[in-house]
């Protein structure tokens, strides 16, 4: 047994990620009140590193090149490799992710090194001042007649919806659903049209260059979505709701299902990357016609210090 100086802004903390465990149940936000007469299980996070190196990296900060599928962050109770596992295990308990890209996305990541470079280079990402590049393979052969040019761009509001809803992960844009209850934020993409591609069986994709103007959750994904040309290997936009259903279903557990099934990690547990929940890749080509969202974080350009700096990381797109 362990005694951890917790004080109670820690604690709480804790508690409200379901990470304390009493009596052989996960302590609940009701029960935070209780007092509790005997000695309580906290799972704590530890790294634990599959040697991903950075791209660069210098005094202040780091480039990660992120591969698809891996988590940001750690994800619930149980032991999910995430990318904040490897910058841990490098840097230690101040570095942090300067923003996020979905775990389906590939690419590029900015890491601060301490919390004075994590707050420094987070306000520049919060104030758009960080240029972000992607590589986008859509479904379709967009026509640069349809869009006036191979450059385009699209302005299109987006909201999240209230959780708790069926398929309530998504982004909606404006007009999609009955919008009086959701609360709409300007979302702008500008697109570039790089080519076409065909597959073994002659169907056809366009390879887009992407540039988001702001950064509202899933906007890249949605707005390619809402013109037609759904990003290939996309299980939440585009793709039939009984599959994205199943691609949720697959993805999380609910807090109840993890109370039930709830046991303490074991170190083998923790060493396993199987630990990771998901669609079989075979369901992932069969359901959304690719194993993996076709979507790369492909270039950073921001200026830090004085200093210019222009990352690129480029991607091939396998397709079947």
């Amino acid at each position: 047994m362990q005694i951890l100086h917790c004080n109670m802004a820690q604690s709480q903390r804790y508690i409200n990620k379901g990470k304390v465990i009493y009596q052989g149940k996960v302590l609940g936000n009701s029960e935070k009140s209780k007092i509790l007469q005997d000695s309580v299980s906290v799972v704590v996070f530890q790294p634990n590193s599959i040697g991903l190196k950075p791209l660069f990296e210098n005094a202040d900060f780091s480039i990660f090149n992120k591969p698809a599928k891996m988590l940001i962050h750690p994800k619930g109770r149980f032991a999910h490799h995430s990318l904040i596992d490897e910058i841990r295990a490098l840097y230690g308990e101040e570095a942090s992710l300067t923003h996020r890209i979905d775990k389906e996305t590939s690419g590029l990541v900015l890491v601060g090194k301490h919390k004075k470079s994590v707050g420094e280079l987070g306000e520049h990402f919060a104030q758009n001042a960080i240029t972000k590049e992607y590589l986008a393979l859509v479904r379709g052969s967009l026509s640069q007649s349809k869009f006036g040019g191979r450059d385009f761009c699209l302005s299109l509001p987006l909201a999240t919806q209230p959780k708790g809803g069926d398929l309530c992960v998504r982004s909606v844009y404006f007009g999609a659903l009955d919008s009086s209850a959701l609360k709409f934020k300007e979302a702008k993409s500008a697109f570039e049209m790089l080519g076409l591609v065909e597959d073994s069986k002659g169907a056809h994709y366009t390879l887009l260059k992407v540039y988001p103007k702001t950064g509202r959750t899933h906007q890249i994904r949605v707005h390619l979505s809402a013109l037609g040309f759904p990003i290939l290997g996309d299980p939440l936009y585009g793709a039939q709701d009984c599959h994205s259903r199943e691609y949720l279903d697959a993805e999380f557990i609910s807090p109840q299902q993890e109370e039930s099934q709830f046991s303490m990690p074991t170190e083998e547990d923790n060493n396993q990357e199987s630990c990771n929940i998901g669609l079989s890749d075979a369901k992932r080509l069969e359901y959304f016609g690719a194993t993996r969202l076709m979507l790369h974080a492909y270039a950073l350009k921001f200026e830090y210090h004085g200093k210019t700096y222009h990352f690129k990381s480029g991607e091939n797109f396998e397709i079947v």
